[in-house]
């Protein structure tokens, strides 16, 4: 494809741009971050927190004409969604599509009906009886911001209860194609880990992919085909489950670009983004061409900021800021930030990758570089 190809546009576009440069698609971005990293490798225009997203539909007239993309948390602007879609192809799920999927008591009628499991879920004007265990958890939300234990409060609006699951936190990748989903891979969840200083059941994280039994392989691909057959979703989509006594319980669909595809992508050499783009017509053989994999396991975490901190120019993400453009290795560090950016207690800083044999030795090697990286950040 020619430069600027694909625009991708959304909270944070690093991850999905790079997987578009793995697959020899040329990204021109715009995010909230602008990280370090990005701009190394794409044009990319970052948005001030009070402008997004509106900012977007400026940042189209002098972006290239070419299909476009969005990753989390766009799919909370049907909108917005809808304007740009008039301005450009859009390579995504449309806002009625996206409407389908998250749409809380829908998805658990479908699934129930199915034979899929799935926590119970009540509106907000339907408050749970007492005693158990739930969540309130906003409608429009992604990675985890503002969910919380419901501890009887008064219920808000915009938001709903789930049923609490206990078990492991778990996300698959399909590609929703010519009506059927093709399930890529599963990864664990790291949520709302001290290690990381990440608030409760906010996304921090990914490893994988998982080994999954025959009986959960049955159960994803089923859960995606459903999902595709009702909802109409094409290209990524990742799907949030908890694993307990190895049954997957579905808790979120997630109708674009996740966190965990790049994961997946460096473990298992797959070209994601060039499946999802061949969802919309682009040419499909060229998303079957592998990329170098890494060992079997690979993981990222993203480290949040204990204290309020300004980034510095220098430290132990230099040489992943010098890698070669077309260099598709896994670096020690993404998303970045620019030299001089203050970041809040509470924020993401970045985040850390690593590979090895195994998802234990894959964890080790994140908290180590993780416990490094704090103790570069706030104890020099």
């Amino acid at each position: 494809m020619a430069a600027s190809d694909l625009i991708i546009i959304g909270a944070s576009a690093r991850a999905a741009a790079f997987s578009a440069l793995r697959a020899g698609i040329e990204p021109w971005c715009a995010d909230l971050f602008g990280d370090r990293d990005l701009r190394s490798r794409a044009p990319v225009s970052a948005v001030s927190p009070s402008e997004y997203p509106e900012a977007f539909f400026r940042l189209f007239e002098k972006a290239p004409f070419c299909p476009w993309m969005y990753t989390g948390a766009l799919e909370n602007r049907p909108r917005l969604l809808q304007k740009l879609a008039k301005l450009r192809p859009l390579w995504g799920n449309d806002a009625a599509t996206v409407a389908a999927a998250r749409q809380p008591v829908r998805r658990t009628m479908l699934l129930r009906q199915a034979g899929l499991p799935c926590p119970d879920v009540r509106t907000s004007n339907q408050p749970p009886a007492a005693g158990g265990g739930w969540l309130q958890k906003p409608i429009a939300s992604a990675g985890g911001h503002g969910i919380r234990a419901w501890s009887r409060e008064p219920a808000r609006r915009g938001w709903y209860f789930q049923e609490y699951v206990v078990g492991v936190p778990c996300s698959a990748v399909y590609i929703g194609m010519h009506g059927q989903a093709r399930l890529l891979g599963a990864t664990r969840q790291l949520i709302g880990e001290n290690w990381l200083y990440a608030g409760p059941f906010r996304y921090c994280g990914s490893i994988g992919p998982l080994a999954l039994s025959v009986r959960v392989q049955a159960t994803l691909a089923a859960l995606g085909g459903l999902i595709v057959h009702e909802c109409g979703l094409r290209g990524v989509f990742g799907v949030d489950y908890v694993l307990r006594d190895d049954q997957p319980c579905c808790v979120e669909v997630n109708p674009r670009y996740t966190g965990s595809v790049e994961i997946l992508e460096h473990a298992l050499g797959i070209r994601a983004v060039a499946l999802h783009a061949s969802a919309f017509g682009w040419e499909e053989e060229q998303a079957l061409a592998a990329v170098p994999s890494v060992p079997p396991v690979a993981g990222k975490a993203i480290i949040f900021a204990r204290g309020d901190m300004t980034f510095p120019q220098d430290g132990p993400w230099l040489p992943a800021l010098n890698v070669p453009r077309t260099d598709h290795a896994m670096t020690a560090f993404a998303d970045i930030p620019m030299p001089g950016t203050v970041i809040t207690r509470g924020r993401p800083i970045l985040t850390v990758l690593a590979a090895g044999a195994s998802e234990e030795d894959c964890g080790r090697l994140l908290r180590e570089r993780v416990r490094d990286l704090d103790r570069w950040l706030y104890e020099r």
